[in-house]
This record gives structure tokens, sequence and C-alpha cells, in this order.
């Protein structure tokens, strides 16, 4: 996890025009709408916050962690004819839009990259697969108490809200393929078998 928090914190020092470049190359306008179509969402929530741009948003507010909502909605859309929707109008576009059409679009752009030629990627003809797990702090927010939990011993609670991540990543290229978030004293054990479904024949 070390590697991908460095490539992470890297691509953040990028100038926003570079990362929001960056972004709609690769998650162009057409995929966006086309995710949105395959998850059943509901109507828009208005004619500024179209659904398949409020799932560019929730990737853009992790792209420019450090700007607040509104700065997001200018990068991604810089001639806003109809100026700037307040960030309590960002928030409720983005809680109708779910957690379905996020997960949907990880599984359509996620994919293997290790070919024969990677160091430690196979052996004989078998793609090498891991389970790699860790602990994401949250936001300070009542919501994510409830839905996640405080980590703790019996003396202390911790400060922030945490998630337990536990993803199944290719060996080699350390890309996490499919993940499962769930509440912080989550067991890793527990949540494994739901991962190893999704290994195949290769």
């Amino acid at each position: 996890m070390e590697r991908i928090y460095t490539e992470l914190n890297q691509f953040s020092q990028w100038p926003s025009s570079q990362r929001t470049a960056a972004l709609k190359q690769l998650l162009p306008r057409e995929l966006m709408a086309e995710v949105v179509t395959e998850s059943s969402l509901p109507s828009n929530f208005c004619c500024r916050l179209l659904n398949w741009f409020m799932l560019w948003f929730v990737v853009g507010i992790g792209l420019f962690s450090r700007d607040s909502y509104r700065q997001v909605f200018k990068w991604l859309n810089p001639f806003r004819p109809k100026g700037t929707p307040e960030r309590s109008t960002l928030c409720m576009a983005r809680v109708r839009l779910g957690v379905a059409p996020v997960r949907r679009l990880q599984e359509r752009v996620t994919a293997l990259l290790a070919t024969r030629a990677t160091p430690g990627a196979f052996h004989h003809q078998y793609r090498l697969m891991g389970l790699d797990g860790f602990a994401a702090d949250l936001a300070d927010s009542a919501a994510n108490t409830r839905a996640f939990g405080h980590p703790g011993s019996g003396r202390a609670t911790g400060a922030f809200p945490q998630a337990r991540v536990l993803s199944l990543c290719e060996l080699g290229t350390h890309v996490l393929w499919r993940s499962l978030i769930k509440p912080c004293r989550r067991g890793e054990v527990t949540m494994a078998p739901a991962l190893l479904r999704h290994l195949t024949s290769e």
C-alpha cells in the first residue's frame, strides 16, 4: 500500500488543469453516461447536475481532495453558463447518486495489467493474486460513525471513524482489482470469501 499512497501523492502534485484533463481522458463522458444507464438510476437531480456529471464529480473530489466542492465543480465545468451550485446542492446530488454507479464504474475500468513478462505476476500458466487489507481514516461525521464505527481498545476510542478495506490484488502490478469496504471492526478473514469468488481458472 505504501507504493500506492506514494503514487497518489505524486499525482496530487500535478497542476489542476492536468488532473482535470487526465480525468476526462481516462473516464470520458460517454463512459459515465453508459455506467449511469447500466445502474438504472432515477431522473437527474437538476438540470445543472446530471447523473453522469455527478459520477465525474465523485471521482473528482478524490483527485482534488484539498479543494471545496464548489471548486471541484468549477474544475470539471469551467464555463458554467448557469453558475456554480451551492455546496448543499452538490451534497444532496452526490447522496442521491448513491453507491451503485461508483461500484459499476470501478468494475468497468479496473483491469488486470500483468503480462507473462511482468516479474512475479505468474506461476506457470496461472496469474498470481493476493489479498491486501488496510484501515482507512474517514471524515469525522455522525454518518461515518454510524456506518463504520471508531477503532479502539478497552481504554480508549480512536479519534476518527475508520473503514476496513480488503482488496483482491494482482501480484506484480499491485492493481486493486476488486475491493470490499466494511466497518472497522470487521475481520479480514470473514471478508475474504466474498472476494475469492472473483477468482477464475486463469
